[in-house]
């Protein structure tokens, strides 16, 4: 037992310690802390636009004309589905009116 508390066995322990701490601060980066007013150069709209500003005159024109033309046929779509989405509601409306005027009445006289 007294060759554990011994000083020398301390002393390896503290320098193990010592030397495992100074590993860990030298593997760490320091982290910079959030800016939200700072450029961020990995965006994909900085690409994209980095890339459009690479492009020449009449290539310009082509990706604005498919882009105008992919963005109205995706809100042609969504005008599609919200004019559904009304009609089926109407529809159930009015089917919920027949069936509680036609059908609950029927079994309310028959009572």
């Amino acid at each position: 037992m007294s060759d554990r508390n011994s000083p020398n066995w301390e002393q390896k322990l503290e320098q193990k310690f010592k030397d495992l701490e100074a590993e860990i601060n030298n593997q760490t980066t320091p982290v910079r802390p959030f800016n939200p007013n700072e450029d961020n150069s990995n965006g994909i709209l900085t690409r994209v636009a980095a890339w459009y500003q690479g492009l020449q005159t009449p290539a310009k024109v082509g990706v604005a004309v498919v882009g105008v033309i992919v963005g109205l046929s995706i809100l042609n779509g969504i005008l599609k589905l919200v004019t559904s989405l009304i009609v089926v509601g109407i529809l159930g409306a009015i089917l919920y009116g027949l069936y509680r005027a036609l059908i609950q009445n029927k079994s309310n006289s028959e009572l």
